[in-house]
């Protein structure tokens, strides 16, 4: 499978989606579909970003830069964070050799999650239908699903300390939106 070093081309950036998507759907293997170095682990942080970026900007329009700049911060806090707390407990495990297999498909599950929900939200917006937001729990079920078991086949320490790695990513991303909430008082709803 061909991979694409550090490149962040749009066609680039909608090829890994659809892997990702077909790894979700157990129609592609986890390893071999992700480049699992150094270029791929930054490939998927400024993945990340560029897709809270794109997901920020018709909010921001009418909330103003702050929300898109709060955003941004808080996704770039978030990965950073998550990648070294992850990086340092799989060391700590003597994983160190697992771990960028590990991180970069879970940075891409979680970039196509964040990606369709934040889709979702922006359709809400443009709508002003708020039930449509329960489009995203399927999403997040599913996600949750494959972040899980991604833990479990990918360290092979059984399904605890994949569930621990998720409680961890999930803590960083709650902790934050508290910070981030409170410092701006920004809009919840």
């Amino acid at each position: 499978m061909q991979h694409y070093g550090f490149a962040l081309a749009p066609a680039v950036l909608l090829t890994y989606v659809k892997r990702t998507f077909l790894v979700m759907l157990g129609r592609l293997p986890v390893k071999g579909t992700f480049l699992v170095d150094a270029a791929g682990l930054w490939q998927a942080i400024w993945a990340s970003l560029i897709f809270t970026l794109l997901v920020s900007l018709y909010p921001g329009m009418s909330h103003g830069a702050g929300l898109i700049f709060a955003n941004m911060l808080m996704q770039v806090v978030a990965v950073l964070l998550m990648g070294v707390l992850f990086f340092t407990v799989l060391n700590a495990m003597g994983l160190q050799d697992r771990a960028l297999g590990y991180i970069v498909p879970f940075l891409w599950i979680e970039n196509v999650q964040h990606l369709f929900a934040g889709l979702v939200q922006n359709i809400v917006i443009v709508t002003g239908k708020p039930n449509l937001l329960m489009l995203i729990t399927p999403m997040i079920i599913w996600s949750v699903y494959w972040l899980w078991r991604l833990g479990r086949e990918q360290l092979q320490r059984g399904g605890w300390i994949s569930a621990g790695f998720l409680a961890l990513s999930f803590g960083i991303d709650l902790v934050l939106f508290f910070v981030v909430q409170q410092r701006l008082q920004l809009p919840t709803g």
